[in-house]
Formats: C-alpha cells, sequence, structure tokens
C-alpha cells in the first residue's frame, strides 16, 4: 500500500464510535501535527503509559531497521484516532515495532475508535501478526491468543518508605541486604551509585555483563544481534522531555559490580536490562542496585517500575502487582495458528523438566543460535 496519512483534525467525538481507515506511513513522514495526535491519544489511556507507547521509542527502532511502518488510524473525517506501529521483518508478517524487546504493545486508540484489529492488519498488508505482550482488550482477537502472561510491577503510588516497608516485610533476601552490601563495600571497595549514567562506555559494560549471563544460562544471546545493540545505544542518546534511556551503575572501588539500562518516560521506568559482575554474586549486587534505582526514581517522582512478563524469580521478590497481557498470533491461516500455538505450549512444557538446565546445555551446544529467529 502507498497510501500516504492524513494531518490530524482534532480530537474524536466521545459521544459516537467511527469507523476506522489504517493508512500507512515510515517514522521519516510524521509531521509535528501527527506527532501531537500521536502523543493526545497516549495521553487519553493510562494503559498507553508505557515508555513502548511514546513515539521516541518507535522513531528510535525506525533509525536502526528499515522495516518499521506505522498504520494510522483516520475517522471518516480524515481526523486520526489511532496508531499501529510494526516491523516486518518477512513481506507480509507483522511485529511489534522493536519485535521481542517490546515488552508491551498493541493498537493505540481512542476509546471509542471502532476499530478491528483483523481489518487494520489487511488495510496494513499485513497477512500475519504475532504478539507477545498485547495490551488492552483484545475481544476480536479472542481465537488468536494462546497465552495471556501477566507483566509484574513495583506500584510506588505510595511512596518510596511504604514500598521499602512492604518489600522488606514480604522478602528476606531484601531484609539481609543491607549486611551484604556492607560487606560488599568492606572487601571491594566504597560503593558508588549513578542512577543517570551518561557514559557510552558504561554502557558497553552492562552489554558485556549481560552477554556473559545468557551465556552462563545456556539462553540465546540477544545482543548478539546487532540492531538489539545498536538499540539500546540509540534509546541512551535519547533525551527528551517525558521520554529518555536511562542508565543506572553501581561500582564497589573501580570496579563495575551491577547496572541497569531502561527507559524513563514521565512516572514510569522500564526496568529492562539489568546485571551484574558474576564474580561478586554473594553480595547480591543485583538487588541492592534495584532498591536503589526505586529509591532515586521514587523521589524523582516515579509511581511504577515496570518489570514486563516473564518469571524471573528477581520480579516475583521485588513486585507488588501485575497486569494480564496477550500471547498468540493473528493470521489468515488456521494451520499456521494451531502450528504456533502448539510451538509455544511445547516450548512452555519443556521449560517445567527437572532436567531442563542439562537439555538446555546439550541444546545450546549443538545449535548455539537456538532462538535466533526470533530477532531478524
Amino acid at each position: 500500500m502507498n497510501l500516504q496519512p492524513r494531518a490530524a483534525a482534532g480530537l474524536v467525538s466521545t459521544r459516537q464510535r467511527r469507523k476506522t481507515v489504517p493508512q500507512l506511513a515510515r517514522v521519516e513522514q510524521f509531521t509535528r501535527e501527527m506527532i501531537d495526535a500521536w502523543n493526545r491519544i497516549r495521553e487519553s489511556s493510562a494503559s498507553y503509559a508505557s515508555p513502548y507507547f511514546d513515539f521516541e521509542f518507535t522513531r528510535a527502532v525506525a533509525r536502526i531497521r528499515d522495516d518499521v511502518s506505522i498504520g494510522v488510524l483516520t475517522g471518516k473525517s480524515g481526523e486520526i484516532v489511532g496508531f499501529l506501529p510494526f516491523q516486518s521483518p518477512r513481506s507480509g508478517h507483522g511485529q511489534p515495532a522493536g519485535g521481542w524487546l517490546n515488552d508491551v504493545h498493541g493498537i493505540m486508540k481512542y476509546d471509542n475508535a471502532d476499530v478491528n484489529f483483523r481489518d487494520v492488519l489487511e488495510q496494513c498488508g499485513l497477512t500475519s501478526y504475532a504478539f507477545h505482550a498485547l495490551a488492552g482488550e483484545t475481544n476480536d482477537l479472542s481465537g488468536y491468543v494462546f497465552d495471556t502472561p501477566e507483566a509484574h510491577y513495583i506500584d510506588m503510588s505510595d511512596g518510596w518508605e511504604a514500598y521499602r516497608r512492604w518489600v522488606r516485610k514480604h522478602s528476606s533476601t531484601v531484609k539481609r541486604q543491607g549486611q551484604k552490601t556492607r560487606g560488599l563495600e568492606r572487601d571491594i571497595g566504597e560503593i558508588r551509585f549513578e542512577f543517570d549514567c551518561l557514559n557510552a562506555d558504561a554502557l558497553e559494560e552492562l552489554i558485556e555483563l549481560k552477554r556473559a549471563k545468557y551465556t552462563r544460562s545456556k539462553t540465546f544471546d540477544i545482543l548478539s544481534v546487532d540492531w538489539a545493540c545498536n538499540l539500546l545505544r540509540e534509546i541512551h542518546r535519547i533525551r527528551k522531555p517525558g521520554f529518555q534511556g536511562l542508565l543506572s551503575c553501581m561500582w564497589a572501588g573501580d570496579k563495575l559490580v551491577a547496572a541497569h539500562f531502561g527507559m524513563l518516560a514521565d512516572r514510569i521506568l522500564h526496568y529492562w536490562f539489568p546485571s551484574f559482575d558474576n564474580r561478586f554474586s554473594r553480595y547480591s549486587p543485583g538487588t541492592e542496585l534495584i532498591l536503589r534505582v526505586c529509591e532515586e526514581a521514587s523521589r524523582r517522582g516515579v509511581t511504577m517500575v515496570d518489570f514486563g512478563y516473564g518469571d524471573d524469580p528477581y520480579k516475583f521478590k521485588f513486585c507488588n502487582a501485575s497486569t494480564p497481557l496477550s500471547r498468540g498470533l493473528v493470521t489468515e491461516s488456521r494451520a499456521a495458528f494451531v502450528v504456533a500455538s502448539q510451538r509455544y505450549r511445547l516450548r512452555t512444557s519443556l521449560k517445567k523438566i527437572p532436567l531442563k538446565s542439562s537439555v538446555k546445555t546439550i541444546l545450546r551446544g549443538i545449535y548455539p543460535g537456538f532462538g535466533g529467529w526470533k530477532f531478524r
């Protein structure tokens, strides 16, 4: 499709649902008026507060990938009522902008906009759309969902002290962390913490720590994919009102013992890529880092630290709230949906077997790039 988007013509009346028509646009085609329309729609619902729904995130992905498009949903009068950013690594097959690095996604629209997901995809030239963390209502996609993972987050709306009391009460590990941190400082060196580190070299250190963690856990190394690493570097450079990349680092003496890279959008911090130096694991520096990041984030007005979906143990240790997401595949082919859903269930079952670690070691030895197809 070669339709060009029209400029925004104001908000949609809340008294009437409007049939929408999607048109395709590239990020570089967006005018100031279109970005303003994006921001108004995003501000219309708390469901879109995540940094992943910020225009700057989609723009960052588009800078490092050449397959990013945006479905611009317009009403009868030409007014913009919604957006669907996506990338298409294979012709006709869509996935969220940022692919598997995108922890929450979907169509961003006004509540009263009459939007059918399948119609939007068809008119965007897509025969399928794979989603793994779809936010919001999925009534029109009920036949395409094969799992509903929980996104875990820290609710700090009552302030840091209230959360600190809660997490100390519910986690014995956190309760003992002060003793471990004092030991780290005594044995290795004085603790230094930087909430918002602009040093690009520190980001490269974090990337190496994270890649080492993937190797130890026999997990596919996401950051071995060039565009994935480049996305972190690109976002680290962004300093916009209401959106920025955020690198937080903790040193003991002159050694970087733990670091995290994520995104900060207004009152939400998305905790994205944390890691620590395994040589200092007995001091639990990752735990200390999370506590320091949360305390400083709260001081700066952050009320939510989003850890995303997944079953990493630290998420259950720290998070006091969760929200459901959806995972599935919209496709014209029923056979393709059945194959994808069965493949997902098989992988989920394999994760639960007692010998999972041994199986992962064997599989990774035979096929080091297993899982890499997700990051094309």
